[in-house]
């Protein structure tokens, strides 16, 4: 975890932690981080942590918001950035780690309001308690984050459970799958790429769809098979009923029924001792069929499933027995039924394959333009944005998609033309300078609460606060763009001469000579301040009272 570090203000010196996720500092009681200064907005700046980053976004304040003293709007900070917000400056810092010392302490975590001595909590509950709060730890790759700087939370989960195969299949995604996916632009323009993907999906999903509309057809299938076959059954029994009843077994007749389609087979097969009655072509003969010893136990009418492509029906044939008061059976009639006499031939399946196809197509080339669209836009509108930005000199572009990536992307590129765009006009116009120092210099000497001027390496005063107008006894609009020699001053210009200096000869330091101004001895501050190890971009010189005055 972070915190701000405030180093100016009436704040100077706290440390305020910073949560994950969204930190919005100001006056306003309301703010995750109240800063107590009358020039700060209510809602003046807000502090986004991700894991890997920390975003800073200007919430339209009066004062604005500066980062290393440029101002902004959208920026990245990182370890050792001066946040301004607008006269308080503060740096990002690991969170203290205080609350890892207090189980070795044995202090309870929480503050005491009652007299006399604060209960105390035992180590165990305690760490516990640490546990189940969390610890704030440093970010990873950054300073602070030391193995062992604390106790390790306990486990969330086993490391045999549902999170850890989810873990290793996301890892084996990122790792694996992910990367070879990540090449496929680089072979093939992205919308081939794109395409290729919808078309993938559209088949896969068009062919897996035939499954369960195969599995939904067949059943359909077979119960309309078996309707038809008991149908069938009922009106073979109803036909020779009579003739049954009067044995006349040579008028029985089995003709219609077979002329059905999808009937294989129809007989009439006496209960007694299941000879076929029934065409007379099989007459006297004893079938060899399971399902005909499975009808003669069940007494009524049935229809099965024989085989998979076979539908078995059958219906009793019999009359009313007065003496035991009972439907006496006499003989079944059975039916045997293709069941591939409705399924779907492979041309109909065929043909429903290609319709659903070329529907799904058609819908997902929709689908296609769109989300190309959706994806091209804000990238488009971003390049339209930085080519007007660098032609007019903008240091602003947005896009108004909530999608926190393109956000970063768009905040980093503001940051960049801040530099650029101002730096533009550094040196003569020199586009090459990323940094305008000279607007950089004026920021830094009107954040600094003292008087304050910042001199070029050339000797020139490239920025001067009014309080050091006033001390050097001129005006402000006099000296800006003046050497230094202009200073009315003799002796605060000869103390400039020897500070600067002594800041060429080493300029890691921060070098002090003292100076009395109206009967006040103050000291005269000097830093060279430098981009690179091997030049110095200009000097910042301050003027502050020995006795901590104004």
């Amino acid at each position: 975890m972070w915190a701000l570090r405030v180093l100016t203000g009436p704040q100077a010196g706290q440390i305020l932690e910073l949560k994950m996720g969204r930190n919005v500092i100001g006056r306003a009681p309301t703010c995750d981080i109240k800063i107590t200064s009358a020039g700060v907005s209510k809602e003046h700046t807000e502090v986004t942590v991700y894991k890997e980053k920390i975003v800073i976004t200007d919430l339209k304040s009066s004062n604005g918001t500066f980062l290393n003293g440029i101002r902004m709007q959208t920026g990245i900070m990182r370890l050792g950035d001066k946040l301004g917000i607008h006269d308080v400056l503060a740096d990002v810092i690991p969170a203290p780690d205080a609350r890892a010392q207090a189980p070795r302490q044995q202090k309870a975590p929480t503050p005491y309001y009652g007299g006399g001595a604060a209960p105390q909590m035992p180590p165990q509950m305690y760490q516990q308690q640490q546990y189940t709060q969390g610890m704030p730890q440093p970010m990873a790759g950054m300073p602070g984050a030391a193995a062992g700087a604390g106790p390790a939370p306990a486990p969330a989960y086993h490391p045999g459970g549902m999170k850890a195969v989810v873990d290793k299949v996301m890892d084996y995604i990122d790792k694996v799958a992910l990367p070879g996916v990540y090449k496929l632009p680089t072979y093939i323009e992205f919308k081939m790429v794109l395409l290729g993907f919808v078309v993938l999906f559209i088949f896969m999903t068009t062919l897996l769809s035939m499954i369960p509309m195969v599995a939904i057809s067949r059943a359909s299938i077979i119960n309309e098979s078996k309707r038809r076959a008991a149908s069938i059954a009922r009106t073979v029994a109803t036909m020779n009923q009579s003739a049954l009843l009067q044995n006349s077994f040579s008028t029985l007749t089995t003709n219609q029924a077979e002329s059905e389609d999808g009937v294989k087979q129809v007989l009439i097969v006496q209960q007694a001792d299941g000879m076929i009655l029934a065409p007379a072509t099989r007459a006297g003969t004893t079938p060899d069929l399971p399902f005909v010893h499975v009808a003669r136990r069940e007494m009524r009418p049935q229809s099965v499933e024989v085989d998979s492509s076979t539908i078995g029906a059958s219906f009793p044939i019999g009359l009313f027995d007065p003496n035991t008061g009972e439907q006496s059976v006499k003989a079944h009639a059975i039916v045997l039924y293709d069941i591939g006499s409705l399924a779907f031939d492979d041309g109909r399946a065929i043909s429903l394959f290609m319709q659903t196809l070329v529907i799904a197509t058609l819908v997902g080339l929709l689908v296609f333009f769109f989300m190309y669209k959706l994806i091209e836009y804000p990238i488009a509108s971003l390049n339209s944005q930085l080519d007007v930005a660098m032609r007019e000199k903008k240091d602003s572009t947005e896009v108004d998609f909530m999608f926190p990536p393109l956000q970063a992307l768009i905040g980093n590129i503001n940051s960049l033309l801040t530099r650029y765009v101002n730096g533009a006009r550094d040196e003569g116009g020199a586009g090459g300078n990323f940094v305008n120092k000279d607007a950089e210099a004026e920021n830094l000497v009107q954040m600094i609460g003292f008087p304050a001027v910042a001199i070029a390496k050339d000797g020139r005063l490239i920025a001067c606060s009014p309080s050091f107008a006033q001390v050097a006894h001129s005006e402000l609009s006099a000296l800006l763009g003046q050497m230094y020699t202009a200073i009315p001053d003799a002796a605060l210009q000869q103390n400039i001469e020897h500070l600067v200096g002594k800041s060429r000869e080493n300029s890691r330091v921060i070098h002090t000579d003292q100076l009395e101004f109206s009967g006040h001895l103050c000291i005269l501050s000097c830093q060279a301040m430098s981009s690179s190890p091997s030049d110095v971009d200009y000097y910042l010189i301050t003027v502050s009272p020995t006795d901590g005055g104004s």
